[in-house]
């Protein structure tokens, strides 16, 4: 049976089942601590040899469940997400390159909590195929690390024998795929 590789161009919406969108960030210097986003939306549209994602995530949607106490504090509290003013965490690129070998980078700017700062995030693409359905996917996987003061998380405690209960630096990775609407 023979195969071909769709036309790359067009505009790809996020399949939302099979992407995950996650964060980790070292905990009291034993652990790593890691959340999910369950609310995602993603848009890669690409015309002319050009590509553009848009993408955003609801805080609220944050994996953290128990204790509520906690979640509130991550979720809703002004020491971090601060949900109830900023319900949203939103990233647009400014460029992305796709290279042929399957590398991927892509410059945007991440706007948290009403902070947008640049922001490089690398990873592998993988160039559109048709799955079973007759449609056409295409994935991207991407990880990027930033500082959390830049977007006004900078709460800390220090611990006892030294050092910080909170890593300042924090993971993001993406898993997306995408699937042709155009």
């Amino acid at each position: 049976m023979a195969t071909s590789t769709p036309v790359l161009e067009g505009t790809y919406e996020l399949d939302r089942t099979h992407s995950t969108v996650q964060f980790a960030i070292r905990h009291v210097g034993v652990s790593t601590f890691r959340g999910s986003f369950a609310d995602l939306e993603a848009r890669l549209t690409i015309e002319d040899r050009a590509a553009s994602l848009e993408a955003s995530a609801v805080v609220e949607s944050i994996s953290i469940g128990e204790p509520p106490e906690f979640r509130d504090h991550v979720v809703r509290g002004g020491d971090f997400f601060a949900a109830d003013a900023h319900p949203q965490i939103s990233f647009h690129s400014t460029q992305i390159a796709l290279a042929e070998n399957g590398t991927a980078t892509i410059d945007g700017v991440l706007d948290i909590r009403g902070i947008q700062r640049p922001v490089t995030a690398a990873g592998t693409f993988t160039p559109p195929t048709q799955d079973p359905f007759g449609n056409t996917r295409l994935g991207v996987a991407l990880e990027a690390v930033v500082d959390r003061r830049s977007w006004g998380m900078d709460w800390q405690m220090p611990l006892p024998a030294g050092g910080d209960a909170l890593g300042w630096d924090v993971k993001i990775t993406a898993q997306l795929e995408l699937t042709k609407s155009r």
